[in-house]
């Protein structure tokens, strides 16, 4: 399901090398921007990413709106 990536909750203060100047964050950034997001972030019913905060950041700095994303509801995954 795509949400807006706005309502999203990260966590505060962001991991490690959430951010430009970091490699690993660099080569996501240039991966999404060349070839969009090609895996979904983890979130759980509180809106606070799980998995994928690299990739939320990414995003918001393109200017993407919506994300997909997989819920993760403490028993199962919802799509």
């Amino acid at each position: 399901m795509k949400i807006p990536t706005r309502l999203i909750r990260c966590e505060w203060p962001p991991n490690d090398g959430v951010g430009p100047g970091n490699d690993r964050f660099d080569q996501i950034y240039l991966s999404i921007q060349k070839e969009g997001i090609k895996e979904p972030i983890v979130i759980n019913l509180q809106w606070r990413v799980m998995d994928g905060n690299h990739r939320l950041a990414a995003a918001r700095l393109l200017g993407i709106d919506t994300i997909d994303v997989r819920v993760w509801t403490e028993t199962e995954f919802v799509e």
